[in-house]
């Protein structure tokens, strides 16, 4: 991994990577669109952890992590750096490791 730009992750948090959202210049129909979602949203089932707050013992850094959906439309996207965004969630919200 990369040199985190910050010292460390306080606390029960975590932070996983933003999956890559193909950028589109076309005009597509209703039926593409809701597929398009529906493809994105299969990216987001499988998350992987960028670090881990200093507390949290179940998860590790590079773990690939199932977040609840509900819970991850209202995610705070930290953006680390000019091309890194990541995700913060709380451990309660990971239903599983992959």
């Amino acid at each position: 991994m990369a040199k985190k730009p910050y010292k460390e992750l306080l606390g029960n948090r975590i932070y996983v990577n933003v999956p890559k959202k193909d950028e589109s210049k076309i005009i597509v129909d209703e039926n593409t669109k809701e597929a398009l979602q529906r493809e994105m949203l299969k990216k987001m089932s499988k998350l992987k952890v960028y670090d881990v707050g200093d507390i949290v013992k179940n998860v590790k850094v590079g773990d690939t992590v199932l977040v609840d959906p509900g819970k991850l439309k209202d995610a705070m996207v930290i953006p680390l750096s000019d091309d890194k965004d990541v995700l913060l969630v709380s451990p309660f919200d990971i239903l599983h490791v992959w």
